[in-house]
C-alpha cells in the first residue's frame, strides 16, 4: 500500500513529504492521519534538529480532495476530518523545531492552510499560494488562524476575501514566504535553509521559537514578556 505522507530524513533535516502526486497532493483523512503521525515522529526523534514539508512531484498541496469528500458511500473519515485537520494544526503551532515549507506548484485553500503553518517558505516563481474558500462559499477557519498569527490584519484580509492567487516574487513582496527561486530549485534550497539551522545549537534554537511564539499570541504585553523569561529561565 502506498504510504500518503513519506517521513524522511537527512542528517539533522527531517521531512514530511505529501505523497498523492496523481491527486496533486490533495487532502483527504488518512493523509491527515499520516501527516499528523509523520510530525510526531520528528518532534520526538532527538537528532532531528528542522522539519521539512512538500509535496511529491512537484506539487505541494491542492486542497481538499474534492472527489474523495463527495464519494458514494461516505468515506468513514469525512465525519472526523475538520477536527483531524485541525489536531494536525495543533501540533505545528506546539512544535519547537522550525518548520520550512518548500511551496512546488501551488497551495490552495487547506494546501494554503499547511503552508501558512511553515515558519519559513521557499516558492518556486511560478508557484502560488491561493486562499480559495472565499469563491466556494466555504469557510477557512484554519487559514484565518495562521493569518492572524502571522501577518498584519490588513494583509490577512487581503489573502482570505478577495481570493485571489499570489505568486513567487509576491509572497516575498508581501512576506508570506523567505526565498523565491528557479521552480527546480525550491527543495534543494530549503533543504539549504534546514541545513543551516542544524549549525546552531538546537536547544537554544528551540527556546528561541518558542518564546516568539508566546510573544505572538498574547494580547496582553506585561504577561508575553513574563512568558518569554520564563521560557528562558
Amino acid at each position: 500500500m502506498t504510504e500518503l505522507v513519506k517521513v524522511e530524513q537527512h542528517g539533522g533535516v527531517g521531512e514530511l513529504v505529501l505523497n498523492r502526486p496523481q491527486q496533486r497532493n490533495s487532502l483527504i483523512g488518512p493523509l491527515v492521519w499520516e501527516l499528523t503521525e509523520g510530525l510526531q515522529i520528528l518532534m520526538a526523534d532527538t537528532d532531528c534538529h528542522v522539519i521539512v514539508i512538500r509535496g511529491a512531484e512537484g506539487y505541494f498541496c491542492a486542497g481538499l480532495d474534492l472527489k474523495a469528500f463527495s464519494a458514494d458511500p461516505v468515506p468513514e473519515w469525512k465525519s472526523e476530518f475538520q477536527q483531524d485537520w485541525m489536531n494536525f494544526h495543533r501540533q505545528v503551532f506546539a512544535c519547537d523545531k522550525p518548520i520550512i515549507g518548500a511551496l512546488e506548484g501551488f497551495a490552495i485553500a487547506g494546501g494554503s492552510a499547511l503552508a501558512f503553518s511553515c515558519d519559513f517558505l521557499v516558492v518556486g516563481e511560478t508557484s502560488f499560494l491561493h486562499v480559495a474558500e472565499v469563491e466556494r462559499g466555504m469557510m477557512a477557519p484554519i487559514n484565518i488562524f495562521w493569518l492572524s498569527v502571522r501577518y498584519s490584519y490588513q494583509l490577512a484580509l487581503k489573502m482570505a476575501l478577495l481570493g485571489e492567487r499570489h505568486y513567487g516574487a509576491e509572497l516575498v513582496r508581501l512576506g508570506v514566504a523567505d526565498r523565491c527561486v528557479a521552480d527546480a530549485e525550491v527543495v534543494t534550497v530549503a533543504r539549504a535553509m534546514a541545513a543551516r539551522f542544524c549549525e546552531f545549537d538546537t536547544g537554544n534554537t528551540q527556546l528561541l521559537k518558542r518564546a516568539t511564539r508566546c510573544a505572538a499570541v498574547s494580547p496582553d504585553p506585561e504577561k508575553a514578556f513574563d512568558l518569554i523569561l520564563a521560557t528562558f529561565s
